[in-house]
């Protein structure tokens, strides 16, 4: 065992919280991490209450499939751990002080978001879909529908955790940027069209949310692509087709990549947005699903072409770019 010379400074571990240390220069972050304590609220602010009042006025088919949605969107709100692994990660590879605390404050919206997933489920269909008893064969499968899109949740917890032993923080952090600006819309939209008030209120709230989100992996890109290496650019190419991969489920259908579901998954999935729409639950229909993700695409890939990275093909909304091929190794978690 070496002996500790304690004349000289200590030679700490690799990949350690410790020592501290706190920078105090990066102006762009520390406007965002501002922004962030600013802009925080509360999910208890929703009345909720009032949501269980409007589901006591509707018929169980249409409360289980407001249920049912916010149980498949509960896959990828379900993102606290994820972010919070990112910030330990974050504190071991001393990144910059703001950094580290925009993840925090993340850590903590993501944590909010599952709260009113939770909350929503409760509200309308209290103990699906685990303590669920169906009485048809609709309910059934909008049942198995919800815990099979579970079982795709853990495939890529485990992914996520491995993702950090293959690939660098910025690349790792950039591969959230299509997720948010996705989120970004979708939120937006939803908050615009629900005739359920309290819940456009959370649409509202989250859209702020997902906002900065984006901001946060804008800043990443900014300050880490002129930097890259081409690997890593294409990387990140792969990584924005991953993210709409994933994110489609809820957001558009589900490719056939990564995604094992029932056979009935997509029929039972659009009679359940079906029932939610004649409920006042504001869900777009597959054309708007459309244009919000080649709005986001857009939005992303001005960002990624200034830096010489290439957006990839995504033929099933009619964007043209890199044929990319995404296997379940490939792929870094988008949440």
């Amino acid at each position: 065992m070496t002996e500790l010379d304690y004349e000289k400074e200590p030679v700490y571990p690799e990949f350690n919280v410790y020592p501290p240390r706190w920078n105090f220069d990066n102006e762009r972050a520390w406007q965002l991490y501002r922004r962030a304590k600013r802009e925080q609220w509360d999910e208890e602010e929703i009345d909720w209450n009032r949501v269980r009042e409007i589901a006591s006025g509707l018929d169980r088919k249409q409360r289980l499939a407001i249920a049912y949605w916010w149980s498949l969107l509960s896959n990828f709100d379900n993102a606290t751990p994820v972010f919070a692994h990112a910030v330990i990660k974050a504190f071991e590879h001393h990144l910059d002080t703001a950094v580290r605390g925009i993840l925090t404050t993340i850590t903590y919206d993501e944590n909010r978001h599952n709260m009113v997933c939770g909350l929503a489920i409760d509200s309308m269909m209290r103990g699906f879909p685990f303590n669920f008893k169906p009485q048809d064969d609709l309910e059934r499968k909008a049942m198995l529908n919800v815990m099979w899109t579970w079982y795709n949740g853990s495939r890529y917890w485990k992914a996520y955790l491995e993702a950090y032993r293959k690939y660098t923080l910025d690349v790792l952090f950039t591969s959230f940027m299509m997720g948010e600006a996705a989120a970004t819309t979708v939120f937006t939209t939803m908050s615009r069209g629900s005739k359920i008030e309290e819940f456009s209120k959370a649409f509202k709230n989250t859209a702020v949310d997902e906002t900065r989100h984006y901001a946060f992996t804008h800043l990443i890109m900014t300050q880490n692509a002129p930097r890259m290496a081409e690997e890593q650019k294409s990387l990140v190419t792969k990584q924005v087709r991953a993210g709409f991969v994933f994110l489609s489920l809820i957001t558009y259908k589900p490719p056939k990549e990564f995604w094992k579901l029932p056979p009935w998954f997509e029929s039972v999935n659009e009679r359940m947005e079906d029932l939610a729409r004649d409920s006042g639950f504001y869900i777009p229909e597959i054309k708007e699903k459309e244009e919000a993700w080649r709005s986001a695409m857009i939005r992303v890939g001005a960002t990624l072409a200034r830096f010489g990275i290439k957006m990839p093909a995504v033929p099933e909304i009619g964007v043209t770019g890199e044929e990319v091929q995404v296997t379940e190794e490939d792929f870094v978690p988008i949440f």
